[in-house]
């Protein structure tokens, strides 16, 4: 039972064990109402599934705030002097993208971050196993295969080394990648932001400290965010980057004293990183949706002077900000 709005000991809510109980809900909670809609699609899912299941955990925390409530969660208008700012800080997806190139060139891996499957143009099915069967799901608008049954007439080596696997987005079909871009763009970053930017980053700031604070909100924010990476070397750059923009964030949160600054770079963030993969085919993006490849070393120095530039700045009034209110 959460109890009454304020009434926490006289301490700020949440605190680390609140954090992590908050977390740990909002996973399980998206999780299961996910689950409960997966007949809608499975893209449909995972939005309903964040919207309903994080949205509630993170309304269920905020009435644990005092008034002024709104004040306090950051639900307040974006001052416009700072946007020049925070779209500085977008080129940050880009490092984050060379470094996962860095990690793959070190393991010698080829498989990134997926989000979808092998597109339906690039399965071969003249070659599939008769045993093998598949079926539409127009809800998602991508094509699933089901599990293949052992056929033990075939010849060993003909046998496919690559499993079928199920497709998310289906980047031929324009309401599959609006609906892309309603839940990964639209929904996520409000509701995440809510959560651990708007409840979580607000008590654990003030009994942690500026640095402390932001820094145990990135790590939870972290946890929320799996990798699906083959290989530790690519999945702890990914876990390294996903910590980094989470930080940034926080920053962006506290120099604005709104939740709408980090909600829009986090969806600047996310919208960069679908067009990306969106344009794979069509427009090449050496070092974005390129296998194999580098960002050219000009996008890459002027993406770190941007973000370095604005970062500092961006930290510098988060700090003048938070030693006022302090």
């Amino acid at each position: 039972m959460m109890g009454q709005p304020g009434k926490d000991s006289g301490q700020p809510y949440p605190d680390v064990r609140g954090a992590f109980t908050l977390t740990l809900l909002a996973m399980l909670a998206a999780a299961f109402t996910g689950v409960a809609f997966i007949d809608f699609g499975l893209l449909a899912a995972v939005g309903i599934g964040q919207a309903i299941g994080v949205g509630a955990v993170a309304t269920m925390g905020a009435k644990r705030f005092a008034e002024p409530q709104a004040e306090r969660l950051g639900l307040r208008a974006l001052d416009l002097s700072s946007v020049p700012a925070i779209l500085c800080l977008a080129p940050a997806i880009l490092l984050v993208s060379e470094l996962d190139n860095f990690a793959a060139d070190w393991s010698g891996t080829t498989n990134g971050i997926e989000i979808t499957a092998e597109r339906p143009e690039e399965v071969d099915y003249e070659a599939s196993s008769p045993f093998e069967a598949s079926y539409e799901d127009p809800e998602a608008g991508a094509a699933r295969e089901l599990p293949r049954a052992e056929d033990p007439l075939q010849d060993q080596d003909g046998a496919e080394d690559a499993e079928p696997s199920v497709s998310l987005i289906d980047f031929d079909d324009p309401w599959s990648l609006l609906s892309a871009f309603i839940v990964l763009v639209g929904i996520s970053p409000v509701v995440e932001e809510f959560l651990f930017r708007g409840v979580i980053q607000q008590g654990l700031v003030q009994r942690l400290g500026l640095l402390r604070g932001v820094t145990m909100v990135a790590l939870l924010w972290t946890l929320l965010r799996p990798a699906p990476i083959t290989g530790f070397t690519r999945f702890f750059a990914a876990a390294i980057a996903s910590f980094g923009l989470g930080w940034a964030l926080g920053i962006v949160r506290i120099a604005t004293r709104s939740i709408l600054g980090s909600i829009l770079l986090a969806a600047i963030w996310a919208a960069i990183g679908l067009g990306s993969i969106a344009l794979e085919g069509r427009v090449e993006l050496p070092g974005m949706n390129i296998e194999g490849t580098h960002l050219p070393w000009s996008v890459t120095l002027a993406s770190a002077l941007l973000v370095g530039w604005a970062g500092r700045a961006v930290y510098q009034e988060a700090k003048r900000r938070f030693d006022a209110a302090d």
